[in-house]
Parts: structure tokens; C-alpha cells; sequence
């Protein structure tokens, strides 16, 4: 959160790197491509995010909070780690939410970035939009466990392992799912409490709330 004190926000303590940190980070790139290529390939995303965003809608603040997340990822990830062709869409899936913007639809957003491949960028990809649903949703997730959203866990971890920790995030997510399907909701409301429910425990440990009560408010929110 950048609330409150700049100087005090995870942005700064965590994500503010200079330049030996991205140099570090990213050296496997590196390797392959040169620092101007690396740096095209930013430019490309950041102006298929700002496209992209454009064509749902969406207000610059969201698409600026994408981008962000875009860059932040990569900071800490090789580009071998996710297709940038997939986690742009995931960034803007994400950022529409994360800024209250209200969720778009999954089917829109596949269809959006089919039109904007084909139409925009087609000089850049002969084929079209590979992606589906499943792959956005799978790729959130990734996201927000890198995006370190879930980092307010050093109580539970003097407690719990990582893994009997990362097991308790699993069985919720299960218990969301089975419980949406019962209550025959779409997989979109499903992922959206499911997003809800793991936002809640990056600033909260698991004391704070049991997790069986938890779970379905995010349902029902």
C-alpha cells in the first residue's frame, strides 16, 4: 500500500530498486537480449496495456495501476517465467479490480485482446490471441502470490511452515470453489472472492479472522 507514509509503503521498502538490484534480477534477459531490446519489449507491453485498457474503457488510473504491476513483476522475474502477451491482460484483470473499477467480464476482456492483437499489433503476431479464461485466472493468482500481496505473514510463520501455510490458502480456495458451484454462481464471482479472500490475509494474519468465516463473506461480498 502507498497510503500513509511514502517512506513506510511497500512500494518503497520493497519495489523502489536501483539500478545493481535490476541489473541482478534480470541478468538471465540479459543474457539473450540487449539492454535496448529489453527495454522495446517494455515499451511494446506498456503501449499494449495503455491500447487494451482503452478499448474496455477503462479509466487511465487503472491502466496506469496495470502497468505497474506489469513493470513490478519483471522487476523481480525473468521474461521466460510468463508470457508478457498473457500477464498484460492478467495486470489489467487485476488493476480493474485492485482500483474498484469493477470487474470485466472474462469473455470482453479475451475478446477485447483478440481485437487488439489482430487489429493493432498484428505486425508483431501472425497468430491470434492464444489465451483463454483459465489462463488469465491461473495467471492471477501467480501474479498476486509475486506481487507479494501476500506478505503480511510473518505472524502465521512463526507458527505455521511455508508449506502447511500455502496448504491452508489451497483448501480455502477449494471451499470458495465448491461452495460458488453449490450456490451455482459464474467462475468470475468465484475467482473474484477467491481474490478477496487471499487480499484480505496479505494485511491480516490468519488469527485475525477465522478463515471458515471468512471464506463465505468473500462469496457473499
Amino acid at each position: 500500500s502507498m497510503a500513509g507514509n511514502f517512506w513506510q509503503s511497500s512500494h518503497y521498502q520493497q519495489w523502489v530498486l536501483d539500478k545493481q538490484d535490476l541489473i541482478r534480477e534480470r541478468h538471465h534477459d540479459l543474457n539473450i537480449l540487449t539492454e535496448e531490446e529489453y527495454q522495446k519489449i517494455f515499451i511494446f507491453f506498456s503501449n499494449f496495456i495503455q491500447i487494451l485498457g482503452e478499448q474496455l474503457k477503462l479509466r487511465q488510473q487503472v491502466i496506469a495501476t496495470a502497468t505497474v504491476y506489469f513493470k513490478r513483476f519483471y522487476a523481480r522475474n525473468s521474461l521466460k517465467c510468463i508470457d508478457p502477451l498473457l500477464l498484460a491482460p492478467t495486470c489489467v484483470f487485476l488493476a480493474s479490480k485492485v482500483e474498484e473499477f469493477g470487474v470485466i467480464s472474462n469473455s470482453r476482456l479475451i475478446t477485447t485482446c483478440q481485437t487488439v492483437v489482430k487489429n493493432k499489433f498484428n505486425y508483431a503476431y501472425s497468430q491470434e490471441f492464444p489465451y483463454r479464461t483459465n489462463h488469465i485466472l491461473e495467471c492471477e493468482f501467480y501474479l498476486l502470490d509475486k506481487q507479494d500481496l501476500i506478505r503480511e505473514r510473518h505472524h502465521d510463520l512463526n507458527i505455521l511452515t511455508e508449506e502447511e501455510y500455502q496448504k491452508i490458502f489451497i483448501f480455502f480456495s477449494n471451499f470458495i470453489q465448491i461452495l460458488g458451484e453449490q450456490l451455482k454462481l459464474r467462475q468470475q464471482v468465484i475467482a473474484t472472492a477467491t481474490v478477496y479472500f487471499k487480499r484480505f490475509y496479505a494485511r491480516n494474519s490468519l488469527k485475525c479472522i477465522d478463515p471458515l468465516l471468512l471464506a463465505p463473506t468473500c462469496v457473499f461480498l
